[in-house]
């Protein structure tokens, strides 16, 4: 019986190399916990989307964008499935928004406390925001107070509950702060409104 020539020597310890590293990269990819690759923003949910969403890189740079955005995680909070730790990231994104001013008068666990209550609360009653919109920039209101830049503007939303469709449309007041961010310095029930709700004031 002949004796394997070197090329065939090499070519079989290179197919033992090649398979060891298959089966390796195989245990590998079957094992680990976290994707190889990130999500692109196609492929992402809307609430990995916002709560994946870098606001000290990339914060909305009108009043208007920033009420869209907050809109969209309001949305999520009453309308989506979210798990705990889901609602208090979104709760973070949230936070990110409002005004220092309004951020002392009511603290972030306050503010997601009462969140979950209120989250709560709309599920219980069976109710979803079927849409939301924002007033045009053209209609947003601008003017400065003592070297503060503000800014006001509207948001209506379509409540449902049940078989019945309410119009709500509450009043929004920004402020720029020193990284010159719009931020939410409080909201009311708007005089336009169909119906008489309490909400959230900062005067």
């Amino acid at each position: 019986m002949s004796k394997p020539n070197k090329k065939t020597a090499h070519t079989i310890g290179f197919m033992i190399v090649f398979s060891v590293v298959v089966i390796a990269v195989y245990y590998y990819i079957s094992t680990r916990t976290t994707p190889i690759f990130p999500k692109s923003i196609t492929d992402m949910t809307e609430v990995e989307a916002l709560v994946t969403k870098d606001l000290e890189a990339d914060y909305p740079a009108t009043p208007r964008e920033v009420l869209k955005l907050y809109n969209r995680i309001m949305k999520n909070f009453y309308n989506s499935k979210l798990k705990e730790d889901e609602i208090s990231q979104l709760a973070q994104q949230m936070f990110y928004l409002f005004d220092e001013e309004l951020k002392q008068s009511n603290t972030y666990e306050e503010y997601l406390l009462d969140l979950k209550v209120e989250i709560t609360d709309y599920k219980n009653d069976g109710k979803t925001i079927m849409n939301d919109t924002v007033e045009s920039s053209e209609e947003v209101f601008y003017w400065e107070d003592q070297g503060a830049e503000y800014a006001s503007l509207s948001s209506s939303y379509t409540m449902k509950e049940g078989g019945d469709y309410t119009k709500v449309m509450e009043d929004f007041m920004l402020r720029k702060d020193k990284e010159g961010n719009w931020k939410i310095l409080g909201w009311k029930l708007s005089d336009n409104s169909e119906v008489n709700t309490t909400v959230n004031i900062t005067e």
